[in-house]
């Protein structure tokens, strides 16, 4: 997940007067976690498992009390040694969806330096060259939390808020990307469940919160099956498992050196994922 380092806009709240219709639509997948994770489905590891400011591995994801939950925390002993763990689940290469309306039901970890995000991407969209916009896949950011204790604000400012993102054209100089205003959610986002989709069609992308629409875009518009994903980011540069980041140089969520010992380990917990067509 590329991390969105522009200006903040202000917050707002969601439109309450426009809310997702799914009349005509029919739900074709869904998966509420019960038991196992479907290893058929669902993938727990990555080309590397170095990512940001510490790893992504397999047992920080895990299915419990009808849940999936990705867990970060600290390990003096993990498998690469001391430092952050945390995890991701994605269906590349065993699922993906072209156009519909995509929803996940979930509570945000409440820990500063990291991030949780439910997005999808397209096995295209990074490909050397793609100047294509959408049309060779996109990088759709449905949610993303990044701003428990905000590094330049105080926290109360952008705490609860969320805001969506579309990136196209790979991750290098010819990279591009358009993003929402920060929209506070209704419920506590943090141990409360809401729910978050985004309606794509060939034309456009409609986003929602708790089923209220918050951002309506025409940018970028994949044209090509995406696959899902979940994710939890530690804030830090890729390759160092302890961040140095105390000028906030390589992200936008803090420094997760910060919190009390009490706040780890922080779970990420997605009741659901649901997708109509």
């Amino acid at each position: 997940m590329a991390v969105f380092g522009g200006c903040k806009n202000a917050v707002h709240t969601p439109d309450k007067s426009k809310t997702i219709d799914l009349s005509g639509m029919k739900l074709v997948f869904e998966d509420d976690f019960n038991g196992e994770l479907d290893r058929t489905i669902w993938k727990t590891s990555f080309e590397t498992p170095e990512r940001r400011g510490g790893y992504w591995t397999d047992e920080q994801t895990f299915t419990e009390n009808g849940n999936l939950i990705i867990r970060t925390e600290y390990k003096e002993n993990g498998t690469h040694g001391p430092g952050w763990y945390t995890g991701t689940c994605l269906s590349r290469g065993n699922l993906d969806f072209k156009y519909g309306y995509f929803e996940v039901r979930c509570k945000a970890p409440a820990a500063e330096g990291l991030w949780s995000a439910f997005w999808m991407q397209s096995e295209t969209m990074a490909e050397s060259g793609n100047t294509n916009g959408g049309q060779n896949g996109a990088e759709i950011d449905i949610m993303e939390s990044p701003y428990y204790n905000d590094p330049f604000t105080t926290a109360k400012t952008y705490r609860n808020t969320t805001l969506h993102t579309i990136h196209v054209d790979g991750y290098g100089e010819q990279h591009k990307s358009e993003n929402s205003k920060f929209f506070r959610v209704d419920k506590n986002m943090y141990n409360e469940f809401n729910t978050y989709g985004v309606l794509w069609t060939e034309n456009e992308y409609i986003f929602y919160i708790n089923g209220k629409e918050t951002w309506k875009t025409d940018f970028g518009v994949s044209q090509v099956p995406e696959f899902l994903w979940l994710s939890v980011e530690i804030a830090g540069e890729t390759g160092s498992a302890n961040p140095d980041n105390t000028d906030n140089k390589f992200t936008w969520a803090g420094d997760i050196r910060n919190n009390p010992k009490n706040a780890m380990p922080a779970d990420f917990i997605i009741d659901y994922v649901r997708v109509y067509q």
